[in-house]
């Protein structure tokens, strides 16, 4: 996993300096030969939930990151958070995703002129497992399990109605 800070001081938005992106151009090359995951909180891609996305990572900077990441077919994931929405999306010649939050989520309103908003939905979070056929395989799990487990089977083996 190589994390990049995106955070630019005193802003909500992200950016990345041109020396984080020599020091992941460096990580990657050195790593060519193994699964590698790239984590930032700030998604280099449009959500489409506009006041989110005018907080994302800089476009310049997204355009970078996409750019350098095609050279490295063996990244399994991109993943970020910032939205507190699960997203999946296609950057950098991988995939991408952002993932919940254990807090509030950001409202889900595509509306170009929505409000900035949040909600009170379940917290939940992501866990990426890598196996070696597979691959990184992500779960979305919420914190609170809910009832059960129930079973589908009877101790009999027959499906329970």
């Amino acid at each position: 996993v190589l994390a990049l800070d995106s955070q630019v001081p005193g802003a909500s938005h992200g950016d990345l300096c041109d020396a984080r992106l020599a020091w992941l151009a460096a990580q990657l090359d050195a790593a060519r030969d193994r699964p590698v995951i790239v984590a930032l909180h700030h998604p280099p891609f449009a959500s489409g939930i506009g006041h989110m996305d005018a907080l994302r990572l800089a476009p310049a900077a997204a355009a970078k990151l996409d750019a350098l990441l095609r050279g490295h077919p063996n990244i399994e994931r991109v993943l970020c958070g910032h939205v507190h929405r699960t997203m999946f999306t296609r950057f950098g010649g991988t995939l991408a995703s952002a993932v919940p939050a254990p807090a509030h989520q950001v409202a889900f309103d595509l509306r170009p002129d929505a409000p900035s908003a949040f909600r009170l939905e379940p917290p939940a979070f992501a866990m990426h497992v890598h196996t070696p056929e597979a691959g990184v395989v992500s779960h979305h799990v919420y914190v609170d399990e809910g009832d059960g487990p129930y079973p589908f089977y009877e101790p009999s083996g027959e499906l329970v109605d």
